[in-house]
């Protein structure tokens, strides 16, 4: 199983820094879409393949849903009754914003490989001889469920 693109739960830091009404993102053009998933979906769509018929050989479930960016930035406003943007970050801007997020300096490549790979388009769904499973909970359930957490 693969699913390509990001988790919803990656842009969770959005609770905090979005209050000013941006959401900094990695994804360019913010309007694009590509492939994101929740954990949620993952974890249920791998007890259903664990307790389903069994099969043998390769198969390939590629899960989630295209959503831009902007969706995702329109859907935390929702839950945190404000206007929320989506914002590119710079390019050059990407290897410090991930030092800040906690990945050490020199370490950023991986992730900035992903980022891009996402953006060229390189990750989006409809490979040949995949079945597809949409993804099931929106990043507004996420948003939720992690306030909610919080307040608990």
């Amino acid at each position: 199983m693969c699913a390509q693109g990001g988790f919803f739960e990656n842009l969770l830091y959005g609770l905090q820094v979005a209050q000013g009404g941006t959401l900094p993102v990695y994804y360019n053009p913010t309007n694009r879409k590509s492939t994101m998933v929740a954990t949620n979906d993952i974890g249920a769509e791998v007890a259903t393949l664990l307790s389903g018929p069994a099969w043998s050989g390769q198969r390939v479930v590629e899960l989630g849903s295209m959503i831009s960016a902007d969706e995702v930035a329109k859907q935390l406003g929702e839950v945190l009754k404000l206007d929320v943007k989506a914002f590119a970050v710079p390019r050059a801007g990407w290897a410090e914003a991930f030092e800040q997020f906690g990945v050490p300096k020199g370490h950023t490549g991986p992730a900035e490989e992903m980022f891009e790979a996402v953006n060229a388009g390189w990750m989006d769904l409809g490979v040949e001889g995949a079945e597809h499973v949409a993804g099931t909970t929106s990043a507004r359930d996420v948003f939720e469920a992690a306030q909610d957490a919080a307040k608990a």
